[in-house]
């Protein structure tokens, strides 16, 4: 008997195949890719009946959990919002799949992408877009009107964009029909403190305004730094004379201003492209604040002290240069922190010609094949989604 032939299928493999709720738990085994489905859909109509059913889907997504990134979002120097895809075929996604030019894009700029939705903040007009690129809806959302009167413009807004589904088991990356919620934080100089206002896609309504004082040295939200959601709560980079953190808690809608120690970043070179600032999860939920100089970088950890008090630790240090697959004389200029996945701590790293993805703890780096280039774009926000091509 030869033995290179062909090994056949049990009969008892076959008779497993025609069970439908065998095949189902095979098939949502299958990597969350977005080329996964469909072409399982191809193989006949009891495949494609089986993938499409909406009971199927949910549990395809509570198997994996995470949905993968799809790619990245820019704001381009003329106003156009662009995706990129992170993913290589038969997963890609066209860049025009995503792709979005906005009304009054002139004055709007990404702050923030979770969940499934982008958001963008106008500034002129002063109201948010929440957008899913995946079903292709938009929201706007206008500014309660306590923060559109006259001295409007004198406000510095943010803001975050987060699921707001509650029932138990759900899977974020797959809920671009259900609720949400947008956190509109406002600094307004020295001595004006911080507010914030949530609103609820549910009923279409602001809620209260809550508000804190900002420590003396502080007093505005950068917009070169992402905020982050950590457990319940969403945080902002702060800065003036000094840095600090703000901590808006989404249960208990309440603000708070956490300062990072004197000296801990220099002040005096701040302004320089070199510096960035990513805010992070750490083990066991608490907070990070990673600051990258050049090629050097701190890790700054948010926690409990001997003393039984909270505050910050010097966390580690790292030398991208022994950490990276670098070329003399091309990646000559320090990388850029585009964002991360907070899901899972992702963070990538955009150097002159080739991008890095490392998870935070770990801090093993991987080369993806996406090209982008330092000077093109000003803004990049990773997208995680579950998604199927076609859709």
């Amino acid at each position: 008997m030869d033995r290179r032939r062909r090994r056949l299928p049990s009969s008892a493999a076959l008779a497993a195949l025609d069970d439908d709720d065998i095949l189902s738990e095979i098939l949502r085994r299958l990597p969350p890719l977005p080329s996964s489905l469909p072409r399982a859909s191809l193989v006949c109509k009891r495949w494609r009946r089986l993938v499409a059913d909406p009971h199927f889907l949910r549990r395809f997504r509570e198997h994996h959990r995470k949905p993968p990134i799809l790619g990245f979002f820019s704001r381009l120097l003329d106003d156009v919002i662009q995706f990129t895809p992170a993913l290589d075929s038969p997963d890609s996604i066209p860049a025009s799949r995503f792709s979005l030019r906005l009304d009054g894009a002139k004055h709007s700029i990404i702050l923030d992408c979770r969940h499934g939705r982008v958001l963008f903040l106008n500034r002129m007009w002063l109201y948010f877009v929440v957008w899913a690129p995946v079903t292709g809806e938009q929201c706007r959302v206008d500014f309660p009107l306590s923060f559109r009167g006259n001295n409007a413009r004198k406000w510095w807004p943010s803001g975050a964009v987060v699921c707001a589904a509650s029932e138990q088991g759900h899977v974020h990356g797959g809920c671009h029909s259900n609720p949400f919620q947008v956190v509109l934080v406002a600094t307004g100089g020295h001595g004006e403190g911080v507010f914030a206002c949530v609103y609820s896609s549910e009923t279409c309504t602001w809620g209260n305004v809550v508000s804190v004082l900002l420590p003396q040295n502080l007093s505005a939200i950068s917009f070169c730094c992402a905020n982050t959601l950590v457990g319940n709560s969403v945080f902002w980079f702060l800065y003036g004379r000094s840095f600090g953190v703000l901590k808006f808690d989404l249960h208990r809608q309440s603000l708070d201003a956490i300062e990072l120690p004197s000296g801990a970043i220099d002040f005096d070179i701040w302004g320089q492209a070199k510096r960035q600032f990513l805010i992070t999860p750490a083990d066991g939920g608490g907070l990070s604040l990673l600051y990258l100089s050049g090629f050097n970088g701190q890790v700054w950890k948010w926690k409990a002290n001997c003393d039984g008090g909270v505050g910050w630790m010097v966390g580690s240090n790292f030398d991208l240069n022994n950490l990276l697959s670098l070329k003399a004389g091309v990646d000559n200029r320090g990388p850029k922190i585009p964002g991360m996945a907070e899901d899972d701590s992702t963070m990538f790293l955009w150097t002159d010609v080739r991008v890095f993805r490392s998870h935070l703890e770990s801090m093993k780096f991987k080369k993806l094949s996406i090209i982008m280039s330092h000077s093109i774009f000003k803004v990049h926000f990773p997208f995680r989604s579950f998604y199927s091509a076609g859709t």
